[in-house]
């Protein structure tokens, strides 16, 4: 089964739409374009190890896909991992709550147990999603990993 989270986060749908298409570099990592439609492309990297994506959904305010297109995943003690996430996909999928908040559910198909990178991937998207993106939705400052 694919690593899925759900997370609540203080804030409309647009305001978490906007970090996850325009803003990746303020909660992720280095990424070079924000995205706006089907088709764009972005690169997010973390010194010499880097994933490019490829939008294949884009619903403003609802729903994103990115498809995995290129990578390097460079992790000491990890063999094996360079292009894993290549054909896999993270998709986004937000729900506004009648509380000033916004439930996003977060899936990283083909992320799967079976894979090498599996047990520092699933942490680190935990980490990312539910504390570095949810801290820059509500308040105004993530925790990337930036080099």
């Amino acid at each position: 089964m694919s690593f899925t989270l759900k997370v609540s986060i203080k804030g409309n749908t647009k305001q978490v739409f906007e970090a996850i298409s325009h803003n990746v570099q303020d909660w992720w990592g280095n990424t070079d374009y924000p995205v706006s439609s089907i088709g764009d492309e972005f690169t997010t990297s973390f010194g010499s190890t880097f994933w490019k994506f490829k939008i294949s959904e884009f619903e403003p305010n609802s729903k994103i896909v990115w498809n995995c297109i290129d990578a390097k995943h460079i992790h000491t003690g990890y063999d094996g991992i360079e292009k894993e996430w290549i054909g896999t996909s993270v998709e986004w999928k937000k729900e506004e709550s009648i509380q000033g908040k916004t439930l996003l559910y977060f899936t990283h198909n083909g992320l799967v147990p079976e894979l090498n990178c599996y047990e520092i991937c699933f942490p680190a998207w935990e980490r990312f999603v539910t504390q570095s993106l949810k801290s820059f939705v509500e308040n105004g400052k993530g925790m990337p990993h930036l080099s």
